[in-house]
């Protein structure tokens, strides 16, 4: 099994978080557009979770 780096991780869900905006944008109704907005909210905050976690082994790695 190939391993997935963080930095992939967080490319990932920022894409998945513009195609979710792409498509709130585009929501037929106002439950499917809050829907998709909601997620998109979520998934960007995981994607800034990673990329904290990013930063912080990077900043680690230049205090060392």
């Amino acid at each position: 099994m190939v391993e997935t780096s963080d930095i992939a991780v967080y490319q990932k869900l920022t894409e998945l978080a513009d195609e979710l905006d792409d498509m709130a944008a585009r929501g037929a109704t106002l439950v499917g557009e809050a829907a998709l907005t909601t997620a998109s909210r979520n998934v960007r905050g995981m994607a800034l979770a990673v990329y904290k976690h990013i930063m912080g082994d990077r900043q680690g790695a230049l205090d060392s």
